[in-house]
């Protein structure tokens, strides 16, 4: 009884620390995003920043927590530092929703706002309203993301390790323990937890897409004006603060050899991550396709799976690993410990294209097995397949660093899991800099590519 009170408390906790996170996700996902729609400079230089900073994985933002808030300010500096990590896993699709709203507004709309509003009363009662939809609907997205990576959050490794109460945390002591009765409570917990708040909140959220009151509307309104020049001195300040402490523990001209050896171990370990990456997504690719024909036969099935979906994104992989680690080992435990993700994004996209498959033709001329799922439900499936997949592309290269960890394989995600552990900041940000450098490059060289060779043959 006393593992579950504390349990539940630190579920609490954990909810509370990601609910203030989501907060100041969304109001600064709106300042930029206006920023961003008002300004062509201000796109021109954030909208390429903004991609780069989706494709950094957790860790890579460890060196920027641990010296700027725990360090600087170590009374209240962990708790901000696990803000601030929470933040980096919520923020990227909230701010490109909110933008591609704005972008998307109605030229009418926008006419006649100008013509009869004020711009202060059109950030009220224009663009607040309009991006509603896509802030609740990637809210419940990123609180998932944020919660796969809660463990990661809590406990903040690098030289020194610096742990917050929460069901993160409270998992890993556990097994650190050997108390595997109190962790398998903390994960039930946990997962009960997200399903709780799916079911009652997000949903409601998402169908229901309720105004913020006129008080907040007032002071958002001002917020989205005027709130890039704070965000913008804030960057600043974090930037040159987390700089200067990284340069005050390098010494260039002795290290040069050693900056080398860690970016030859970085190249070497990204292979078999790649080919983990890509096997994930193969996997999760079928399963979206598969996932697409069973709800186009039953289409009452795109709820359950939507719930299924929900569950399965708010599972770490810590709190898995039990599970799947009791029935496999080795590369295909930490396969299986990416696919959560994976198959998230991608059936999640996949399943959204069913009202785009031509059933009805198919049953006009009896087109049926393995004609059907070629020339007709592929076809159909397939621009938004993509997009699953280069979602999920971005999210299993961060997930590697939790599952090859656990799974005792090499690779660029558990070297860089071990040298943020050894605290080696040199390692870390070289490692980051290469997985960081392939996810960017695929996306522009592949996905993107392909993704409008589709677009532009499906239409």
């Amino acid at each position: 009884m006393e593992s579950i009170a504390i349990a539940v408390l630190a579920l609490l906790a954990t909810f509370g620390r990601m609910a203030l996170a989501l907060l100041s996700t969304v109001a600064i996902a709106y300042a930029l995003a206006y920023a961003m729609y008002k300004s062509r400079r201000v796109e021109a230089v954030l909208l390429p920043l903004l991609d780069v900073l989706q494709s950094v994985p957790i860790l890579g933002f460890f060196p920027i927590a641990l010296y700027v808030f725990v360090f600087i300010m170590p009374q209240i500096g962990a708790e901000l530092a696990a803000q601030f990590l929470i933040f980096t896993s919520m923020a990227w699709n909230i701010i490109f929703g909110i933008y591609q709203s704005f972008k998307t507004l109605p030229r009418e709309l926008i006419e006649m706002s100008q013509v009869y509003l004020t711009e202060r009363l059109a950030l009220a009662h224009v663009f607040l309203p309009v991006a509603l939809r896509s802030v609740y609907y990637n809210a419940a997205v990123s609180w998932s993301n944020a919660f796969f990576f809660i463990t990661a959050s809590e406990v903040i490794t690098l030289g020194t390790e610096v742990k917050l109460f929460g069901i993160g945390s409270f998992v890993v002591d556990a097994f650190e323990k050997g108390d595997t009765t109190a962790a398998y409570v903390g994960i039930a917990i946990g997962t009960a937890g997200n399903i709780a708040l799916y079911l009652f909140l997000w949903r409601r959220l998402i169908r229901e897409m309720p105004q913020p009151p006129y008080v907040l509307s007032k002071i958002l309104s001002v917020w989205m004006k005027y709130g890039i020049y704070v965000i913008f001195t804030a960057t600043m300040l974090l930037s040159a603060v987390s700089i200067y402490y990284i340069l005050r523990n390098f010494t260039p001209a002795s290290q040069q050899w050693e900056l080398l050896s860690y970016l030859v171990n970085s190249l070497i370990d990204v292979l078999p991550t790649l080919a983990r990456v890509v096997m994930t997504l193969t996997i999760s690719a079928l399963a979206g396709l598969l996932s697409v024909a069973l709800v186009v036969k039953n289409p009452q099935l795109e709820t359950t799976v939507f719930i299924a979906l929900s569950i399965l994104s708010s599972i770490p992989a810590v709190f898995l690993y039990p599970l799947i680690g009791s029935v496999v080992r080795g590369e295909a435990l930490s396969v299986a410990l990416l696919l959560p993700g994976s198959i998230v994004y991608t059936v999640l996209n996949a399943v959204a294209a069913w009202r785009d498959v031509p059933k009805d033709l198919a049953r006009a001329y009896g087109i049926g097995g393995a004609v059907y799922f070629i020339h007709i439900l592929i076809p159909a499936t397939l621009p938004y397949l993509i997009t699953g997949l280069l979602t999920a592309w971005g999210g299993a290269w961060n997930a590697t660093i939790v599952a090859e960890s656990l799974a005792n394989v090499n690779g660029l995600g558990a070297y860089m899991a071990q040298v943020a552990q050894l605290g080696n900041i040199p390692a870390l940000i070289i490692s980051v800099i290469v997985m960081s450098g392939v996810v960017i490059t695929v996306n522009k060289l592949v996905w993107k590519r392909l993704y409008n060779l589709v677009a532009q043959w499906h239409s």
